[in-house]
């Protein structure tokens, strides 16, 4: 039961913070405020995605001394989280790079595995990272299935989180929320995943 509490405030956690970001909030106060509500944080290289820690998401943490002192020697890093049961989130990725991800997941919304999302956040490249409550009761390990553009952070995986950003033909372009809800419906990963690669 303590498992599924902990789980459950760190996805309202995520949500709550997502739902409150605006253009002038600064990185380091919204990684400092994800660690002091117990969701754990690490660095990535500003404008990137590889994580600054040596052993990278497994370093993430909610010491707010540490989460401090990682943005003060790197005020431009890029935010970072783990999925799955360690953050209270899993997320759909819908990829725009060599696949059109949003055929996939029109087909998917239609087919009613993909319930309100916590939160939507359009990225730099134009794809889109929907947030759902991790479920405590199993472990959804990450996947990807690349020729539909989708892929899943669960457990052992890690996403940029807003107001990251990454340049894209030499233009900042931050990750943005444009939707966050109290919504606290579970993601079946694994029926999702069979539907996209049967």
């Amino acid at each position: 039961r303590a498992a599924h509490d902990l789980i459950a405030r760190r996805a309202s956690a995520v949500a709550a913070i997502f739902y409150r970001l605006g253009e002038s909030v600064p990185l380091p106060l919204v990684a400092r405020e994800l660690a002091r509500l117990d969701v754990p944080v690490f660095p990535c290289a500003p404008g990137g995605k590889r994580p600054i820690p040596e052993r990278g998401f497994h370093e993430a943490i909610t010491d707010a001394g540490q989460v401090e002192a990682w943005w003060r020697q790197r005020p431009r890093a890029n935010l970072a989280i783990p999925t799955g049961a360690a953050s209270g989130v899993v997320v759909v990725d819908v990829d725009v790079h060599k696949v059109d991800g949003y055929a996939a997941f029109g087909r998917a919304a239609r087919s009613g595995l993909l319930p309100e999302p916590l939160a939507v956040v359009t990225t730099p490249t134009g794809g889109r990272h929907l947030y759902y409550p991790a479920d405590a009761g199993r472990e959804q390990r990450s996947w990807q299935v690349g020729r539909a553009g989708i892929d899943f952070r669960g457990d052992g995986g890690y996403i940029i989180v807003p107001p990251s950003l990454r340049v894209i033909d030499h233009v900042p372009t931050r990750y943005e929320v444009v939707g966050a809800s109290a919504d606290r419906a579970h993601l079946d990963a694994a029926e999702l995943r069979e539907l996209l690669d049967p």
